[in-house]
């Protein structure tokens, strides 16, 4: 009986000590952190542009939290495995996803499967974006989206190369439009698309920036985000040509809902830091991919107004996801 008391005097005291302090353990627990490695996962394979940012992002990350930031691939559904994952994951900051935001902003508005949301999780913040644009030859007879509507309509069944049903919509919303005649290709990767584009087998494409890699032999004629492209601003973006079809897709750090807002502090300022980092510097240049960093609350914004700029833009298209 003595020592059931004493137990119960300790345990009192514990708790008024924490009272006292203004602590909770979660608090206290989000203070401390990290004290152990954190898991990234990436939602593709190993060695393609995503991967290449995300890992160059966990050395930033690494160093500027004193723990190791360890990269695990889980690719699937263009990251929706991944993101389903992370979904399941406690919410204690040691498990987060490297990851384009058009799996929660684009994925789940074209598949049924997938029913994300912006408020299903939470958010670190925002590093690089991605310059998605129609693509075409260098010396291709149309250098606006205007140019190549005439174009299209003296050629009709044109070939148009699509990776996604993404890609697919944004051809036939034009082709619905000015009534053009088209032949989309589908096609499987970033590798086919620039075979197809450099072998002169399609007429267009919509890149994911890979494109920019080779200004000699390719070039844009609309970026298809809602801003001009670093890699070429004199080209305008698809809603300044009149079609409303702007969708950005920026590289996010993406953790489960619930993750205590301290811990997102802390891993949006070791986030900055890749800002000014020369070796991160290095793998987005050579990636064409331009460093537009966005601290938590901006993040948050963004997931929000890109989520409901795109349902409105697959509404006016008619899409409902399949």
């Amino acid at each position: 009986m003595k020592q059931t008391n004493r137990r119960g005097f300790l345990s009192a005291a514990a708790a008024l000590m924490m009272g006292l302090t203004g602590l909770t353990p979660a608090i206290a627990q989000a203070d401390s952190y990290p004290t152990r490695p954190i898991t990234m996962l990436v939602g593709y394979k190993a060695g393609g542009q995503t991967d290449l940012v995300g890992r160059a992002t966990a050395k930033v990350l690494s160093d500027q939290l004193g723990v190791p930031v360890n990269v695990v691939n889980k690719p699937g559904g263009g990251g929706v495995l991944a993101a389903h994952e992370l979904k399941k994951a406690k919410a204690d900051g040691y498990t987060l996803l490297f990851h384009a935001n058009s799996v929660i902003n684009t994925e789940p508005l074209m598949l049924k499967r997938v029913d994300f949301v912006p408020d299903d999780f939470e958010y670190a913040g925002m590093i690089t974006a991605y310059q998605t644009a129609l693509a075409t030859q260098k010396d291709a007879p149309y250098n606006t989206v205007a140019e190549f509507v005439a174009w299209a309509k003296d050629n009709p069944g044109f070939s148009y190369g699509a990776l996604s049903p993404t890609s697919r919509m944004i051809m036939e919303e034009i082709a619905k439009a000015n009534n053009l005649d088209v032949n989309i290709v589908p096609l499987k990767g970033g590798g086919d698309m620039l075979n197809a584009l450099l072998g002169n087998q399609v007429a267009l494409v919509l890149s994911g920036g890979i494109h920019y890699k080779y200004p000699d032999q390719l070039k844009s004629i609309a970026a298809l985000t809602t801003f001009r492209h670093p890699s070429a601003p004199e080209v305008e973006t698809i809603n300044e040509a009149g079609y409303q079809l702007g969708m950005d897709s920026r590289t996010t750090l993406i953790l489960p809902m619930g993750t205590p807002r301290e811990m997102l502090e802390k891993l949006s300022t070791a986030l900055k830091a890749a800002e000014t980092d020369e070796t991160f510097a290095k793998v987005v240049a050579a990636a064409n991919i331009p460093i537009m960093y966005m601290d938590l609350d901006q993040a948050k914004a963004e997931m929000q107004r890109s989520y409901e700029n795109n349902k409105a833009i697959m509404e006016r298209a008619g899409i409902e996801p399949k």
